[in-house]
């Protein structure tokens, strides 16, 4: 997008959020105003909150039940088992940066007429993520919107966002990289992104840490628009200089980054790992493009006001 486009965007999201109160700094409580001055310096904080809280283990218990036994992951999917070396060097060299289309005529996806049960498609078509729509479930959007890290959210961008994408990966061992298991920055808005990471199992290094570099929003380098390999940013950030983040973390753990900076997904050693993905933006009158869920309007009417103003009206549904 030209700077001429996004300066118009800015400005028509600008308007849109006229009159709209939001929570500021001033009414954060101390500890939360210890986070917000972390994510302006760091740009990425970390919520503990939820750790070991009965109300997520019920979600932990939701995610496993609509994964193994509803089998309700998104298909068509990647089978990293229908990969061959020699054929598909050029998407290998790409990450897989494709088209549905020339996946699919490789014979590298499958689809709900190849699933019969959970065990069956990860033996036999080994995925790196399966994943899973948005359970139109109220605990489950309370934690999405979880009051702690949008008072923090609208503190930093200074105005109330809009939840624009949601849904949850579970991650598999692979021996095959796939575009975000790589460096890079998301380029969803030019000034204004935050994503939260909401960690619904145990994760350290061997089952797939996320990464962050502390402070790189606001670094000048590899500003280019493709992925960065682990050499290239090893090389520019020394686990010694302590600006590699690493999140070796409990289930229960939300955090929150500003994408804008580098990062990149870990790749379970074993097991798997199962991730909430929250993508907040601000909102515009002109905005028309879909959302990455759906919620019932039951539960909409059940979200407090401050959690309604998040949800776009063209993201739910049952009205």
């Amino acid at each position: 997008m030209d700077l001429v486009t996004s300066l118009f965007k800015e400005t028509i999201e600008a308007a849109s959020r006229f009159g709209h109160k939001s929570v500021t700094e001033a009414d954060l409580s101390d500890d939360l105003k210890v986070k917000l001055s972390q994510l302006q310096r760091d740009g990425y904080v970390m919520f503990d909150h939820l750790v070991g809280s009965d109300h997520f283990a019920a979600m932990q218990k939701l995610v496993k039940q609509k994964i193994e036994e509803e089998l309700a992951f998104e298909t068509p999917c990647l089978a990293q088992n229908h990969i061959d070396h020699g054929r598909d060097a050029d998407l290998i060299a790409r990450n897989f940066k494709a088209s549905r289309s020339e996946l699919v005529a490789r014979d590298l996806m499958f689809d709900r007429d190849h699933v019969f049960s959970y065990r069956q498609v990860v033996e036999e078509f080994g995925p790196s993520t399966l994943t899973l729509p948005m359970p139109q479930d109220l605990g489950i959007f309370n934690v999405w919107l979880d009051t702690n890290v949008t008072a923090v959210i609208e503190a930093y961008m200074g105005f109330t966002p809009v939840l624009r994408e949601a849904y949850i990966r579970r991650n598999f061992p692979c021996k095959y990289h796939v575009m975000n298991h790589k460096w890079h920055r998301d380029s969803n808005h030019r000034k204004h992104l935050l994503k939260a990471f909401i960690f619904f199992t145990d994760c350290d290094l061997d089952t797939g840490a996320h990464q962050y570099i502390a402070g790189s929003v606001k670094d000048d380098r590899f500003r280019e628009d493709r992925y960065f390999e682990d050499a290239e940013i090893d090389n520019a950030y020394p686990m010694a200089s302590g600006r590699k983040i690493i999140s070796k973390v409990p289930a229960g753990t939300i955090v929150l980054e500003d994408t804008r900076g580098l990062h990149k997904a870990g790749i379970p050693k074993h097991s798997f790992r199962d991730l909430g993905f929250a993508v907040f933006v601000p909102g515009s009158v002109l905005q028309r493009r879909a959302t990455y869920y759906n919620v019932d309007a039951k539960i909409v009417s059940k979200l407090s006001h401050e959690q309604r103003q998040y949800i776009p009206k063209r993201a739910v549904i049952g009205n």
